[in-house]
């Protein structure tokens, strides 16, 4: 840790980072404990699908704060883990709904 004790001040973005990704670490192996097998990032998106209606990832990131590519990516590793069902919407192909 040499490297935050050089940079000081200039450096917080870096260790709140470093915190952020250890808190997200420690919530998935909660979840693990208790037997659910996912991920603490796939949480929001859970919530927003928990109304039981399809959603597409566009209004998925606008309403979690993340990026489409983001959001993107976590519903493929979701849909990979068979979590979720990704189709094309029949009124707009180009949208996928989830």
């Amino acid at each position: 840790m040499d490297f935050f004790n050089k940079t000081g001040k200039m450096a917080l973005g870096s260790r709140l980072r470093m915190l952020t990704d250890m808190i997200t670490e420690d919530a998935t192996k909660i979840y693990q404990l208790y037997g659910v097998d996912i991920k603490a990032k796939w949480f929001p998106v859970f919530f927003i699908l928990s109304d039981g209606e399809p959603h597409t990832i566009t209004s998925i990131a606008k309403e979690i704060g993340h990026s489409h590519p983001s959001a993107s990516n976590m519903i493929r590793e979701m849909s990979a883990k068979g979590l979720v069902k990704e189709k094309k919407d029949k009124a707009d192909g180009r949208r996928n709904m989830v």
